[in-house]
């Protein structure tokens, strides 16, 4: 088939629970100009046989030789895309019919902006003990976020935004790359997504590439994303690492955002850095010293 518009990237690893219902709402999309590529990073289920199921020409699947890793093989979803724009969606996420139609006008409509996103449902499936974004401090986050921005905007405003307002600039509130809509070429010249990171590589692409050009806002909840115990969220969320990537990403804030702040700014930055540093220090001791 010729290029397409949009790459829906669905980078797999033993999916095969939830793959189906995945696959079968990116194939629902009212906007038809996409190709499906499902990049497999050698899954031992039946990951692969969900994917051979559906006989849409759209789809294309491509295993890799040898594991990735989650940021190796979102890197491999952008090499391998072909539309100028990319679509992820996990393998556990759902998307609305209306989805990329609406991601692709929002970007359309700001020729500038790097990437478009939008609201989506946090659904917690299972034990609910232990699991990402649950809990007020989350939503109050998101929420008020979603309160000060609309259509297009600057990675400046929203640090200064979140400073000012007091928000937890660790906190992801784009959103999971299931619910963002990417010029391909924007994200592979700021590098794609950095290996260093495990949970909030997603945050510091976005981050990265607000820098430089303005991203959008739809106000609209465009699919669901499933937190469950068997996700890798809820894996990384109970690891130590994550707390050491919050204080990485807040140094990296003050890099390259810090210069364009207020003194009183960047000493409420470093001081969020500081909590995160303190409170992984604290970690780290009890997890040495039961």
């Amino acid at each position: 088939m010729p290029d397409p518009s949009v790459s829906i990237c669905v980078p797999t690893w033993n999916g095969a629970r939830h793959l189906r219902a995945s696959l079968e709402s990116a194939f629902s999309q009212t906007y038809s100009d996409f190709e499906l590529l499902l990049v497999d990073d050698g899954s031992t289920d039946g990951t692969l046989d969900v994917a051979a199921a559906f006989r849409d020409p759209r789809i294309r699947v491509h295993r890799n030789g040898h594991r990735l890793g989650i940021p190796g093989n979102w890197n491999h979803c952008l090499r391998l895309a072909q539309g100028r724009y990319v679509k992820f969606l996990f393998q556990d996420d759902l998307l609305a019919p209306h989805a990329v139609a609406t991601l692709v006008a929002a970007l359309e409509g700001a020729p500038t902006a790097s990437l478009a996103f939008s609201r989506r449902e946090v659904r917690h499936e299972g034990s609910r003990d232990d699991l990402p974004l649950l809990g007020p401090g989350y939503a109050d986050v998101v929420s008020r976020f979603y309160a000060a921005f609309r259509g297009a905007f600057d990675g400046i405003d929203l640090v200064r935004q979140a400073l000012e307002d007091g928000w937890d600039l660790a906190v992801n509130v784009v959103g999971e790359p299931s619910f963002v809509l990417l010029r391909r070429e924007a994200a592979i010249r700021a590098g794609g997504f950095d290996p260093r990171f495990g949970q909030l590589v997603d945050w510091d692409l976005w981050l990265r590439l607000a820098r430089g050009s303005p991203v959008v806002f739809v106000d609209e909840s465009l699919g669901v994303f499933r937190v469950h115990a068997g996700g890798q969220s809820a894996a990384n969320h109970r690891r130590l690492r994550t707390v050491a990537e919050c204080v990485r990403i807040l140094g990296h804030v003050r890099l390259h955002y810090g210069p364009r702040l207020t003194r009183a700014a960047r000493r409420r930055l470093a001081m969020a850095q500081c909590r995160y540093g303190l409170h992984l220090a604290g970690e780290t001791f009890r997890s040495v010293c039961p």
